[in-house]
């Protein structure tokens, strides 16, 4: 071979080389993602079940007094019920703000990192499952700042339930004055009910009142998303922002065109073989 010849080759040879170095440091720089991902999940798994005292609590407080699905146990039901009657309005009661701030923060947190891209939603999403998502209703009217205003009909609440009902006010207060975690805890909770809408981990039921309830509200859900999206990062990352907009669509109603979001006809199916396999079981 001529010199040229022998320069070509090695020309060749140390070209197909650096692409595999290059592709073998691709691969090492996604695996050293991937676990921090895991390593940041973990840390949040822990403050989670670190924080389930505080979560009954903040599911007690946004309820309606008296009612019945709670995440608190009957011991620990009746102290928050204690704890409310010797609420006042002139000193703060240490145990609810600390669950609201607890539980605010951690939600808030989640979100940020999932805004900044430093974990998925399908990372997040297990931490929290489908139990967080079935007690949603009563965070999200915290977060919110409502109530059932017409739960006590014509009789009008008791001494206690008045108690409850302006600790709940005080906290709503609190998460007002907070405005930054109060919408980010809102953003987490429709991220995750999307994720547990596209894995079907939710009864049809539940899956068709969301999607029904988000006819109205979707659009708003995306803009505050979308919102807080730039606020925290360059408008220059307008494709993330897409991705993680488009990503709530699976909790809605999938329009003609569309890849993504809830089918009728697949959630009818759903809610048949449901009914099927709840029929069956109380058979046996």
């Amino acid at each position: 071979m001529t010199e040229t010849e022998w320069s070509a080759v090695l020309t060749a040879a140390a070209t197909g080389l650096l692409v595999i170095v290059g592709a073998a440091q691709l691969f090492v720089l996604h695996a050293q993602r991937r676990q921090q991902r895991l390593d940041l999940a973990e840390v949040y798994r822990r403050r989670w079940s670190e924080s389930a005292n505080q979560w009954a609590a903040v599911v007690f407080l946004g309820r309606e007094p008296g009612e019945f699905y709670q995440v608190a146990g009957k011991e620990e039901l009746t102290n928050f019920k204690n704890a409310v009657n010797e609420s006042s309005v002139y000193a703060q009661d240490i145990w609810a703000l600390h669950a609201v701030r607890t539980i605010s923060s951690i939600l808030s947190d989640v979100t940020l990192r999932i805004l900044q891209g430093q974990i998925r939603i399908s990372d997040a999403y297990p931490i929290f499952g489908t139990e967080f998502l079935r007690h949603s209703s009563p965070l999200r009217s915290l977060l919110d700042g409502r109530g059932n205003s017409s739960y006590y009909g014509l009789v009008g609440p008791d001494q206690q339930e008045r108690l409850h009902i302006d600790l709940r006010n005080h906290m709503q207060d609190w998460l007002i004055y907070h405005d930054g975690i109060r919408r980010r805890g809102l953003i987490l909770i429709d991220m995750l009910w999307a994720e547990a809408t596209r894995l079907e981990d939710l009864p049809p039921s539940d899956i068709a009142s969301a999607a029904d309830a988000k006819r109205s509200t979707g659009g708003l859900n995306r803009q505050r998303l979308k919102h807080e999206f730039y606020r925290l990062r360059s408008r220059w990352c307008f494709f993330s922002a897409w991705r993680l907009v488009r990503y709530l669509k699976h909790a809605e109603y999938r329009r003609l065109g569309r890849w993504i979001g809830v089918d009728k006809k697949r959630l009818a199916l759903l809610d048949s073989e449901w009914t099927e396999r709840l029929l069956r079981n109380y058979k046996n």
